[in-house]
């Protein structure tokens, strides 16, 4: 006849089984190691080194280059930097701030990706003209380029990963979510046709998407034909364009993979044979309220329903968008955006 124990019966038997006591103890030394170390709790910012710095459009958009080391040390230990940074992702940087005077701490989307530059970090960072700019002042003036000049450093955010034997890059998003542009997980974006959207610096996280995906060979393998990529990047005039002839010769070298059409809003040469003027338009109202029209986006990219689209620019634009797909009554298969 079989007997059934009660529930605390049971739990008894749990509490005091050798393995539960091993388990304990093991957590116990965890525990004790973690409230010990002397960083717990703690900020953990390493100096890089100021090794690039590129005019794109004088004091209105610069191409950075920060370069960590390979180890740091803390309390007499010397601890290996890794940098497994997803594309897409931001780090934390300590620039000085023009306005203030002080160092601000500020998020610096990646460029490139981990995966071609161990703790290289390339970001671009452009000029805000918002009244209470402050950092990205600082960064178009010419005390920036002495401070590259000098082999100047800035500090960037790293932190103990769990078992605390080594630092890992700190990275704004640890998931995908509506309101950032991590890239989806391996396994997952190589069966997806993506459209980018980039208004100015916004190419950014863009530019670490297909970087990545090249390293990669856009996840083709065998009869899989990989993910599709098609990238429209908006900006003012030619000076403004952003990696134009990398992007040219990515889309020569994967062409059923990845399509790249810049569009210039306010000033082209004659013999420019792409786009002019705005992808999103509005015929009606105001910026705020009026009609949009979609129809130079949908020119671009006419069967805009079968893309997850990806947008980062301004709040205005994105807001734009997503009212014209809402008034035509389309609906894109996921939309994420990053905006300023």
């Amino acid at each position: 006849m079989l007997q059934y124990s009660s529930a605390p019966a049971v739990a008894e038997t749990i509490r005091k089984s050798p393995l539960t006591e091993v388990v304990r103890e093991r957590n116990r030394g965890l525990k004790q190691r973690r409230s010990h170390h002397p960083m717990n709790g703690k900020e953990i910012l390493v100096p890089a080194v100021l090794a690039d710095l590129r005019t794109i459009d004088r004091g209105e958009i610069r191409a950075v280059t920060l370069v960590l080391p390979e180890s740091h040390q803390i309390a007499g230990r010397v601890y290996p930097i890794r940098d497994r940074m997803r594309p897409g992702n931001a780090f934390l940087a300590k620039p000085f701030g023009g306005r203030t005077e002080k160092l601000r701490r500020r998020m610096y989307t990646r460029s490139n990706c981990s995966l071609k530059a161990q703790r290289v970090l390339e970001t671009i960072i452009n000029h805000t003209h918002q009244a209470k700019a402050d950092t990205s002042v600082w960064w178009q003036g010419e005390h920036v380029e002495a401070l590259q000049r000098e082999g100047g450093t800035i500090e960037v955010r790293v932190a103990l990963n769990p078992d605390g034997t080594e630092l890992v890059l700190y990275e704004n998003s640890a998931a995908c979510k509506a309101a950032n542009l991590r890239l989806e997980p391996d396994g997952e974006w190589e069966t997806l046709r993506f459209l980018g959207l980039a208004f100015s610096t916004g190419i950014t996280p863009f530019l670490a998407h297909v970087r990545y995906m090249k390293a990669l060979g856009f996840g083709r393998r065998g009869s899989h034909p990989g993910c599709r990529y098609q990238l429209i990047v908006s900006v003012r005039s030619p000076r403004q364009l952003l990696e134009h002839e990398e992007l040219l010769d990515l889309e020569r070298a994967f062409p059923e993979n990845f399509k790249y059409h810049p569009v210039l809003t306010r000033e082209w040469p004659d013999d420019w044979p792409f786009g002019k003027g705005r992808i999103i338009r509005i015929t009606e109202g105001n910026d705020q309220e009026g009609r949009v029209d979609l129809g130079p986006l949908r020119e671009v990219v006419p069967d805009l329903e079968k893309h997850h689209v990806r947008m980062c620019g301004n709040a205005t634009a994105r807001d734009q968008l997503l009212r014209g797909l809402q008034q035509d009554d389309h609906r894109v298969l996921s939309f994420r955006s990053e905006v300023w």
